[in-house]
Formats: C-alpha cells, sequence, structure tokens
C-alpha cells in the first residue's frame, strides 16, 4: 500500500488516528477520540474498526477515522467500512488506498 505522496515510512514513524463521536439515537459520549502509537496504515485501519465494532454505533454517530503522523501531518482517512483513502475529500473516480484488513 502506497500514500498518494512520497511519504517515508520507516521504524520509527508511528501514526495516529482521530474520530468523532456525533449526538444521536443510539446513547454514546460525542467527542473527539484518539487512537495512538501505531506503526503501520493496517494497524490504524484495525484499531479504528475495532473501536467502532466496541461501540455499537452506526455511521450516522461514528465518524471517519483521520489518520496522522506524530507531527501532525494528515496522510488518509478510514472510513466507515474500514477502507483506507487519500486525504482528500471523496469522489466517484476515487480508488481505495488498502480494502479493509480481514
Amino acid at each position: 500500500m502506497t500514500l498518494p505522496t512520497d511519504y517515508q515510512i520507516t521504524a520509527r514513524t508511528r501514526f495516529r488516528v482521530r474520530y468523532e463521536i456525533d449526538a444521536g439515537r443510539e446513547d454514546a459520549a460525542p467527542g473527539t477520540y484518539w487512537l495512538r502509537g501505531f506503526t503501520s496504515l493496517e494497524d490504524c485501519q484495525r484499531a479504528y474498526v475495532a473501536a467502532r465494532n466496541v461501540s455499537g454505533l452506526g455511521a450516522s454517530q461514528f465518524g471517519c477515522g483521520e489518520v496522522y503522523d506524530d507531527a501532525g501531518q494528515h496522510l488518509a482517512r478510514i472510513s466507515y467500512n474500514g477502507r483506507l483513502w487519500p486525504p482528500l475529500p471523496w469522489t466517484p473516480d476515487m480508488r481505495p488506498l488498502a480494502n479493509a484488513p480481514n
């Protein structure tokens, strides 16, 4: 899997995922949440999917994940279904960087 830029992932690279929970029909604590300390983008996807599953919330309340490196560079987006996308607004011709992990 490659990022849309020449971004170099090294052994020292760490990623974090930001997601938001919105108020809605289901009882949830609205706010912004962070998952931290990942060494691969696939680990970010797995952690996001696990957090989504534990929450029991649907896509209207559990927002997509935004992947950042330790320097704060926005690298990718994780959709509710676990796919990894470029950090750009979605368009119909856009292709995912990676499918959801098994």
